[in-house]
């Protein structure tokens, strides 16, 4: 039987790459016309089908449902802090050599490099987590 439906076809590539990175391989498609993508890892064999009359989104076997749902899950949108959690060590190392509270912070020119507060203004270490805080929630820019 075939989940049908489920994956956008504007998707496709990266559902491809997302495969390759769960060790699977990309193999050639039979000559079943509706089957769009094939690939193998230790005797599995995904494959996903675009249906004669679907114009936007295509099918799998049930079987790879789980896979397809493992992809779309890890599509939405991350906030700083899970992004922050799924950094390699060389990521995180950079990114705390380059962060500071100033960075997030909405008095902070970027251009002068400089805080543009009046000078009477006193970043404080409370302060400065409540801005990183907030920060961590937000979705992340890219």
């Amino acid at each position: 039987m075939a989940t049908r439906n489920i994956l956008h076809i504007s998707k496709l590539q990266e559902f491809e790459d997302f495969l390759e990175t769960k060790g699977y391989m990309i193999v050639a498609t039979s000559k079943n016309p509706y089957e769009v993508l094939r690939a193998q890892k230790d005797g599995d064999t995904v494959v996903v089908y675009q249906k004669k009359d679907a114009k936007e989104h295509l099918s799998t076997m049930d079987k790879d449902y789980h896979l397809v749902r493992e992809f779309i899950k890890s599509q939405r949108k991350q906030s700083n802090a899970q992004r922050i959690r799924n950094m390699t060590d060389g990521e995180l190392a950079k990114f705390l050599s380059e962060f500071s509270a100033c960075n997030v912070c909405e008095y902070y020119d970027p251009e002068t490099h400089r805080c543009d507060t009046d000078s009477n203004f006193l970043c404080v270490k409370a302060y400065a987590e409540a801005i990183i805080g907030d920060w961590l929630k937000q979705p992340v820019e890219e």
